[in-house]
């Protein structure tokens, strides 16, 4: 058991090694994530269920800071007294990623537009997120405060999400 233990200590700085090293020469990286996504305001957990979904992107950067674009697509089943059915979300944004630690922990923001569905019909709200993550190697996993601006109710409909996968630097 200490020889497993001595092991998995022995992979862990290796690994975090071989980032420091890699990292310090990547300019560009792709990603992608899978997305689950648990509503947060109160108007849009009453009506919504949990989202799942997935996302990807890629960026262009200097040294701990980098300008990404992200695509992505969730679904939230309906929920209550919802009689507008599931909400599909398909957001298109721009932002910065900031590590903070090393290229190991980071903070990102991103902004944009999102193409909203239901059987209400379709809308492209403002759209937001921003959260922090860690980077192991090729994987990486965040935490976000996601959403978009809705009119009816008036607000911002969002949620906290989870998000983990791969991210390749070129």
């Amino acid at each position: 058991m200490k020889l497993l233990g001595r092991a998995a200590v022995l992979v862990l700085i290796l690994t975090l090694c071989a980032q420091a090293k890699s990292s310090a020469q990547q300019v560009f990286f792709i990603f992608g994530h899978g997305v689950w996504a648990n509503p947060s305001d109160k108007n849009f957990k009453d009506t919504h269920k949990t989202g799942l979904g997935v996302e990807g992107g890629g960026a262009i950067g200097w040294n701990k800071t980098f300008i990404v674009g992200t695509v992505g697509y969730s679904s939230f089943g309906a929920d209550g007294s919802n009689t507008n059915g599931s909400l599909s979300y398909v957001p298109l944004k721009a932002g910065l990623r900031q590590y903070i630690f090393s290229k190991l922990i980071y903070i990102h923001g991103d902004l944009g537009i999102a193409t909203v569905k239901d059987d209400a019909g379709s809308r492209s709200p403002f759209s937001g997120d921003f959260g922090a993550g860690v980077k192991l190697g090729m994987f990486e996993a965040q935490l976000d405060y996601d959403g978009f601006s809705r009119n009816d109710p008036s607000g911002y409909a969002s949620w906290i999400g989870i998000k983990a996968g791969i991210n390749i630097g070129l």
